[in-house]
């Protein structure tokens, strides 16, 4: 089931991808975006994850805590980053469990209209940004979802993908 704006986001209680305990609501007192991926291996989600991280300085200086969930394994994820450490926690999800808990959902049609929208171009990009190729250890037909939760838990922006690549506008985020 979707959630809905002004609802409490849901609990998060687990491990990032380096073993770090996280909590969501560790995280109160700050905004957050909270994105769901596909896996580590989908070229569309590493150009959204370069796009994030080039104006991770502009959210810092919001107060913004990013949180990406990738349906990956631990180790699939660690060869992604690939020893680098970034201002973002990554969460590995591949029991799902966190997709349930929001409402993310698995879409035929989504992957299919993807490429009448432009998922090519995001394709090309996207390969050429990975440092190494990886596995597809997720779902294909995994559409993502973006979330932006406020100082105090709840839930103020849900943008769940109606086709691959299909995420939040930067500059939404950005003026949240």
């Amino acid at each position: 089931m979707r959630l809905t704006e002004k609802s409490p986001a849901p609990s998060i209680e687990t491990t990032d991808v380096y073993g770090n305990s996280f909590s969501l609501t560790s995280l109160k007192g700050s905004k957050v975006l909270l994105s769901f991926m596909r896996f580590a291996g989908c070229p569309v989600c590493n150009l959204r994850v370069h796009g994030l991280l080039k104006e991770s300085k502009t959210l810092e200086q919001q107060n913004t805590k990013v949180v990406l969930v990738y349906e990956s394994s631990k180790e699939t994820m660690l060869e992604y980053l690939q020893q680098e450490k970034y201002p973002v926690t990554f969460i590995a999800d591949p029991e799902n469990k966190l997709y349930k808990a929001y409402g993310v959902e698995k879409s035929l049609f989504g992957l299919l209209s993807s490429f009448f929208r432009g998922a090519m171009g995001k394709i090309i990009k996207g390969e050429k940004l990975f440092a190494k190729k990886l596995a597809m250890d997720g779902s294909v037909l995994r559409m993502g979802a973006d979330f932006i939760i406020d100082e105090n838990g709840k839930i103020v922006t849900t943008h769940y993908s109606r086709f691959m690549g299909d995420d939040l506008p930067l500059n939404q985020i950005l003026r949240k």
